[in-house]
């Protein structure tokens, strides 16, 4: 096969810190939305 493998041409470094930045920051936004709506529930009860 001509197709290069992804372990063979790694992303650029700052290609994979944005990606790890992003779902760092999409993971702390959910948990962050979760745990708001834990508190308005429980606040509510």
């Amino acid at each position: 096969m001509d197709t290069p493998s992804a372990s063979l041409h790694p992303a650029p470094l700052r290609q994979r810190l944005v990606w790890f930045a992003a779902i760092w920051v999409g993971s702390v936004l959910s948990l962050g939305a979760v745990a708001g709506i834990l508190r308005a529930w429980l606040k509510a009860a």
